[in-house]
């Protein structure tokens, strides 16, 4: 066992997710896959039910080249539970307590993101950016897709 630092928790936004099966969006798509297979190989890829309804929604019903309900199953296939923050009363309350300049929707990715323990809440969603102060909020939200 190495002495090194634990490696840092990202939580995945549902656009991050979507992307990942983008076939109209090719950088975004390989962007995505690689943050993707890259957490989930170190085991550090968090993300909620939210998130993941989301996804699965939007991948099954939308765009040009919907996947079946088995091809968007894959990555639910391949999380551990605790992978996945399942959002209380008390998630719920801070997303309330978050709304202002952000939906309930918003709020309650980044207070799962929290909850998770991730360092990072990979979205690119720039109303998250400027609502999450890294200082106060102890995550930081990153745009994979941003000079890259």
């Amino acid at each position: 066992m190495s002495g090194g630092a634990a490696p840092e928790l990202v939580f995945f936004d549902t656009n991050v997710l979507v992307y990942a099966h983008d076939a109209s969006e090719p950088r975004k798509r390989d962007i995505a896959r690689g943050w993707i297979l890259a957490a989930l190989g170190a085991d550090t890829l968090r993300t909620s039910t939210q998130a993941l309804s989301e996804y699965f929604s939007v991948v099954t019903s939308k765009g040009q080249q919907r996947m079946s309900a088995r091809g968007a199953g894959w990555l639910l296939d391949q999380l551990p539970a605790e992978a996945v923050v399942t959002p209380g009363l008390d998630v719920v309350r801070a997303a309330a307590a978050r709304c202002a300049g952000l939906s309930i929707w918003d709020a309650l990715i980044v207070e799962a993101a929290r909850t998770s323990g991730s360092a990072v809440l990979l979205s690119e969603d720039a109303r998250l950016r400027e609502a999450v102060d890294p200082r106060a909020d102890r995550i930081r939200v990153v745009d994979p897709f941003l000079a890259q």
